[in-house]
């Protein structure tokens, strides 16, 4: 097979590998994407020996993982119509990339539900992003033609060295559990970190 079309198709490979892991409505990583690209960031910490470690750029000692839901998603779709809930979902996406650093991972796991993975952060400096985050959502008026719709977000915090989990998934769930705790617990548009509910 000539070398052209061996070209060809490892690009249709990866434009098809793109499509399987990125979120067509917003274009971040989608649950598929997420686990892989974090399980691959999660080999690369200091608690797992990983191969070749000495030929490192970078070290990572920790990670942490923000877990977001947007409040009332159902009730601005049912009130606004999934048009509106659509572009929430986009805008948000912008402020949440602008508000992480390249080297994070950002991805949409669930209809309302988004992960962000913050290499090398500390629960507490996770804690702070997240504020950062729930705050500058909630000042700004995210859909112009409806000036009565009110976006919160209720924010799950976890950190490696804080929970002491096992794998990806386990400290994604973590986090989960944090924000299932600022949502039902504490009144919604709140942060809580997982060491805080044990």
């Amino acid at each position: 097979m000539p070398k052209s079309e061996i070209k060809k198709l490892k690009d249709e490979i990866n434009r098809l590998r793109k499509l399987i892991i990125k979120d067509e409505l917003t274009g971040v990583l989608n649950r598929r994407g997420i686990k892989e690209k974090f399980e691959t960031l999660f080999k690369e910490t200091l608690y797992l020996q990983g191969k070749h470690k000495s030929k490192r750029k970078i070290e990572i000692e920790n990670i942490s993982v923000i877990f977001i839901d947007i409040d009332d998603f159902k009730k601005i779709n049912d009130a606004f119509g999934h048009a509106a809930g659509d572009k929430v979902l986009k805008v948000a996406v912008e402020v949440f990339k602008k508000k992480i650093r390249g080297i994070d991972l950002l991805g949409r796991i669930g209809g309302e539900e988004f992960v962000v993975v913050l290499a090398g952060a500390t629960e507490n400096e996770a804690y702070e992003k997240a504020e950062e985050i729930r705050k500058h959502i909630q000042k700004r008026c995210l859909i112009p033609k409806n000036k009565n719709l009110k976006i919160t977000l209720s924010i799950g915090v976890a950190s490696l060295k804080k929970s002491k989990a096992k794998d990806v998934m386990g400290l994604i769930s973590m986090a989960d559990k944090a924000m299932y705790e600022a949502k039902t617990n504490r009144g919604k548009n709140n942060t809580v970190k997982h060491s805080e509910i044990g």
